[in-house]
């Protein structure tokens, strides 16, 4: 449910600014806007301090295995540290990479001395170092000679030896700086320059807790010091606007005596754009972990399909994995997380919604009779539901699930309208909707068409295009309206047909498990060879079946319900999330040279 909220506004005077954002902060109930853009020095400063903390943590790695804290004593010194290593490292690899190229462009001529070759060069000794195709090896001139190094290519690599400078038409080497052993030399030294740079930073790893501490501390400064500078101002006034849960609104009223604020509270305007606080049973809260993964909450004027998204997304996980031993899998697997990783885990909704999904995926893998594929079971494993392992069967179940999805989309919009006459509309877009199932069970399944869904798609017609609008209005575009109704009925058809898609993917994954199956199957396990081979396919085999499984999850079954049902149901996904501002004044600023 999306709480209501009020609008209000603060007003103190302009000299008690920041002891009012200092009581506001305790307060902890109202999402401030600014009222203009946040300027000025002290957010200029904190922005810059945020920063500084960012690539500090961005340049030490996270620790290996759990570390005590260690407490930082100086913020500067310490980020001027780090930021000397990473400047060092990243030198080094530099250097190293440089090297590496110089190295590898050597290597085939080999271990020589440079030294040798300059001093008989001094002597008129001319040697030169040369690449050149092998076919032209025979035409070089007869006063040189030559010795080839290696051939690679069709090209070979020559030195060339004359008692006279010559010029060359083809490619001729200047003498590296170094000999090969020396370069490969001075790339141990870097490496061993890079691991100690490596292991000082991550020494450092132990001030990671304590610098997300400050920058957790500096982003509340941040808030502050826009809050601040995102006043409004009236002469020797300041106020700032925002918003408040209506729950909340009696303790903000209180405190707003309390501390002898100016308090206007007031409905929403159309103009608003209040932030979205979602209230759930926590059972219905689950379903958050995916919220956040996908990164979208719902308008505060919108609905908050939360339940309805909660057991869909269950079945679409369901069929999509299809599989009771995967599901089994990821259970046990949940199951070790929580007992290993539980208590210092400060959000277990995700822990809790694997459950469910695991057990869904158990559920529906004993239905289907499917545990890590089906050819291989013996024909003593039945499925609980034979129904389900006719494909006709299950695709028109698909088609069952959307029109019953779709459907739920619309009756929320028309209890959402009533008592308006438009809801009527969207009783007309549900007999479209089953009357797409109809037409999809037979243009795709061969059912036939029934005579009563002729009446459905006439009655759903004649509604929508009668109470899609205003009766004041019927008349008004009504060609161009009738033109996108025919266009939205076509794309009702597409959204039930796209519910398929569970079928295919579920299939696809069924199919991979028996071929992985079979193909260790062939190899048998009649030695230690062939089993320790057909062991590694079946584990490689499921393991890439699994996150193939996983990433069907973020691509059909997320896409479902954001844009197939969210679509029918008006949703855009344009809200932004309610944060009550809890800003803190700090007078700390992060120096670095």
């Amino acid at each position: 449910m999306i709480t209501p909220m009020k609008k209000v506004t603060i007003v103190v005077q302009d000299k008690d600014r920041e002891e009012t954002l200092g009581q506001l902060s305790s307060v902890g109930v109202v999402h401030v806007e600014n009222l203009k853009p946040p300027a000025g020095q002290s957010v200029e400063a904190a922005e810059n301090n945020i920063g500084e903390i960012n690539r500090a943590l961005a340049a030490i790695p996270s620790p290996a295995q759990e570390v005590k804290p260690s407490s930082i004593d100086n913020l500067a010194g310490l980020i001027e540290e780090i930021f000397g290593l990473r400047d060092q490292l990243v030198k080094l690899r530099g250097d190293w990479e440089k090297r590496r190229k110089t190295i590898d462009d050597w290597k085939i001529w080999g271990d020589f001395d440079i030294h040798l070759l300059r001093y008989l060069n001094g002597k008129g000794i001319w040697i030169y170092l040369t690449e050149m195709p092998e076919k032209e090896l025979d035409q070089l001139p007869d006063d040189v000679g030559v010795q080839v190094v290696a051939r690679k290519g069709g090209v070979a690599y020559c030195g060339i030896v004359s008692d006279k400078m010559k010029y060359f038409y083809f490619k001729t080497r200047t003498l590296p700086e170094k000999r090969l052993s020396d370069m490969i030399e001075d790339q141990n030294n870097i490496e061993e320059e890079i691991a100690s740079v490596e292991e000082q930073l991550t020494a450092l790893a132990a001030f990671r807790p304590g610098l997300e501490e400050e920058k957790d501390r500096m982003e509340r400064e941040l808030e502050f010091e826009q809050a601040r500078a995102g006043m409004g101002e009236a002469g020797k006034l300041a106020y700032l606007k925002g918003y408040c849960p209506v729950p909340k609104i009696t303790a903000l009223e209180k405190e707003a005596k309390k501390f002898r604020w100016g308090l206007l509270v007031e409905d929403p305007g159309e103009e608003d754009a209040p932030p979205t606080l979602i209230t759930n049973p926590r059972w219905v809260r689950l379903i958050e972990p995916v919220f956040a993964l996908i990164d979208t909450i719902p308008g505060y004027r919108e609905i908050d399909a939360s339940f309805v998204f909660l057991i869909f997304f269950s079945l679409f996980f369901a069929m999509l994995i299809g599989d009771a031993g995967y599901g089994a899998i990821f259970l046990i697997g949940t199951i070790l997380v929580q007992w290993k990783l539980g208590a210092k885990l400060p959000d277990k909704k995700p822990l809790f919604l694997l459950y469910v999904l695991s057990i869904a995926t158990i559920i529906w893998g004993i239905l289907t009779g499917t545990f890590f594929g089906q050819e291989w079971l013996p024909q003593t494993v039945k499925p609980l539901a034979p129904w389900l392992r006719d494909d006709k069967n299950v695709m028109k179940l698909c088609f069952l699930i959307g029109a019953i999805q779709l459907s739920i989309a619309h009756l929320w919009k028309v209890i959402r309208k009533a008592p308006s006459i438009q809801a009527l509309a969207d009783v007309g877009w549900i007999c479209i909707i089953w009357t797409m199932y109809f037409l999809a069970s037979m243009f795709i399944l061969g059912k036939t068409f029934p005579l009563f869904a002729v009446g459905l798609v006439i009655a759903g017609l004649v509604l929508i295009i009668g109470f899609s609008v205003s009766p004041r209005y019927f008349f008004k575009d009504l060609f161009v309206r009738i033109i996108t109704i025919f266009l939205s009925v076509i794309n009702s058809f597409a959204d039930v047909v796209s519910y398929i898609r569970l079928f295919a993917v579920g299939l696809a994954t069924v199919a991979i498990a028996d071929s992985f199956n079979n193909m260790a199957a062939s190899l048998g396990w009649s030695s230690f060879l062939t089993g320790f081979i057909a062991a590694i396919i079946l584990l490689f085999g499921h393991i890439l079946n699994m996150l193939l499984g996983g990433m069907a999850i973020l691509v059909h079954g997320v896409r479902l319900n954001v844009l197939e049902f969210s679509s029918h149901l008006g949703m855009e996904w344009a809200g932004y999330k309610y944060n009550p501002f809890k800003g803190k004044k700090s007078q700390t600023e992060i120096k670095v040279k």
